[in-house]
C-alpha cells in the first residue's frame, strides 16, 4: 500500500516528512536526559569545606606537597560546582582545562620559588578559578523554582565559597604589594581566618590589614557577603512562602485534577526529590538513534 493511502477504517497508513520530523522530535526529547551531576550541591559544598579545613588547619608555607593538595580541592570544587550547574559541555570542558593549567602552573611555580614564602603561586590564576566557583553555583539556584535541598546546599556553597576567594585574594595582594597585608608576616592559615570573620562581619579585631588596598579588599567582602545573605535569604524565603498551602485564601490543591499538592511541613517542601527545571538543552549533550551519547 502505498504511503499516504488509508486503511479500511479510513485511518491513514505509512508516514509523511512532518509527521517523520514530529516522530523524531518526541524521540530526542525522550531520550534526553538531566545531566548526572545537576543540582549536586552536596559534593560542592563538602569540597569547599573540606578547602577551608586545610587551608584554615595547616600552613602550608615551604611545602610544595601541602599546597598543591589545598590547590587540587579548589579546583575539584570549581569542577564540581560547573557540573552541577547543569553548564554546557564546551564550558564544562573548558573549566577542567583551566584547572589541569593552573595546577601545572602552580607545580612549576613552586619548583622554581622552593623554600619562599609564596602561599598560592600563581596567585591570580588561582583567584580566577576560586572565584568562578560562586557564580556557577548562584546561577543555577536562581533557576530553582522549588526550594529543595540542593538549594539550601548551593546556596551554602556559594556563600562559604567567597570566603575563600577572599582569602586568595589577600595573600594576592600580599604577594604583589611591597607591603605586608597584615604588617608582618603570618601563617597561611590566617588568610582563611580573617577571610571568615570578615565576610561574617565578626571583626574580633585580633588581625587587619594595614594598606589601603587590603583595607578596601576586606571591606568589599563584609559588603559582598551581606549583599549575598539578604538577597539569596530573601529569595528562599519567598520560593518557600510560594510552595506552601494558602489556606487563608482558601486555596488548595486537594481535588484539583492534576494538581499536586502542596507542601504541608517545612521537610516537605525541602524533599530533594521535587524536579527543578532543567537547564537549557546543550546541542552537545542531545541523544539521537544515529549520534550515541558522549561522556563528560
Amino acid at each position: 500500500m502505498a504511503e499516504g493511502e488509508g486503511d479500511a477504517n479510513g485511518a491513514p497508513v505509512g508516514t509523511t516528512p512532518a509527521r517523520r520530523g514530529a516522530r523524531a522530535a518526541e524521540t530526542v526529547r525522550a531520550l534526553r536526559k538531566p545531566p548526572a551531576m545537576l543540582d549536586r550541591f552536596e559534593l560542592v559544598l563538602l569540597l569547599v569545606m573540606a578547602t577551608i579545613a586545610v587551608q584554615g588547619l595547616i600552613d602550608v608555607r615551604g611545602s610544595a606537597l601541602a599546597q598543591l593538595f589545598t590547590h587540587a580541592i579548589s579546583g575539584l570544587a570549581l569542577i564540581a560546582a560547573a557540573r552541577a550547574s547543569g553548564s554546557r559541555r564546551r564550558w564544562r570542558r573548558a573549566v577542567d582545562v583551566l584547572v589541569v593549567v593552573v595546577l601545572i602552573l602552580s607545580l612549576a611555580t613552586l619548583s622554581w620559588r622552593r623554600g619562599g614564602d609564596a602561599a598560592v603561586p600563581p596567585e591570580t590564576m588561582w583567584l580566577l578559578a576560586a572565584a568562578l566557583t560562586p557564580v556557577l553555583i548562584a546561577r543555577r539556584v536562581l533557576q530553582h523554582t522549588v526550594v529543595t535541598l540542593q538549594t539550601i546546599m548551593g546556596s551554602v556553597a556559594a556563600y562559604v565559597q567567597i570566603a575563600v576567594a577572599y582569602a586568595f585574594l589577600f595573600q594576592t595582594i600580599d604577594a604583589y604589594t611591597t607591603s605586608a597585608f597584615f604588617g608582618e608576616g603570618v601563617s597561611t592559615t590566617i588568610y582563611m581566618y580573617f577571610s571568615l570573620i570578615t565576610i561574617s562581619t565578626v571583626g574580633f579585631g585580633d588581625y587587619a590589614s594595614v594598606t589601603d588596598l587590603g583595607r578596601m579588599a576586606s571591606a568589599s567582602e563584609a559588603v559582598i557577603g551581606q549583599v549575598f545573605l539578604v538577597t539569596f535569604v530573601a529569595l528562599i524565603v519567598s520560593r518557600f512562602a510560594a510552595g506552601m498551602p494558602r489556606r487563608s485564601a482558601g486555596v488548595h490543591g486537594e481535588g484539583v485534577p492534576g494538581a499536586e499538592p502542596a507542601p504541608q511541613s517545612l521537610l516537605d517542601a525541602l524533599d530533594s526529590s521535587q524536579q527543578q527545571p532543567l537547564p537549557p538543552e546543550d546541542p552537545d549533550d542531545v541523544v539521537t538513534p544515529d549520534r550515541p551519547a558522549q561522556d563528560s
